[in-house]
């Protein structure tokens, strides 16, 4: 993968998570129900956890990847508990949840390593 499609897919990645955040706070907002739970609780299932788990690993970026699975890992697992929440119709715990600081510290963590991983490569 090229400097620039690999910083393109960084970049892509940031915009696809807070998309996410976005879409499960109006989800929550309009007391949506029909959310593919099953899929935002795996890192596998987004566009980016399908190339990350495609990365191979070597000795200049084993750490990196290693943390930004498991960051990213984390996220998912949190927006799935979000969105779980919501289905089952608890929207304020839903929206507590998205303004709390478990899943708002777990996705600065991501957004800075990918920051961090794009810049540095």
């Amino acid at each position: 993968m090229s400097d620039n499609a690999f910083r393109e897919e960084i970049s892509e990645t940031i915009r696809a998570h807070g998309a996410w955040k976005h879409r499960l706070r109006t989800a929550a907002m309009k007391n949506e129900t029909n959310l593919p739970v099953q899929d935002i609780c795996r890192d596998d299932k987004c566009r980016f956890g399908k190339w990350l788990h495609s990365v191979g690993l070597n000795e200049r970026n084993r750490e990196r990847v290693n943390t930004i699975k498991a960051l990213h890992g984390k996220f998912h697992q949190n927006a799935g508990k979000i969105a779980q929440g919501i289905s089952d119709g608890k929207s304020a715990v839903a929206l507590a949840a998205l303004d709390g600081k478990a899943f708002n510290d777990t996705s600065q963590e991501l957004t800075s390593a990918l920051w961090s991983w794009k810049v540095n490569g």
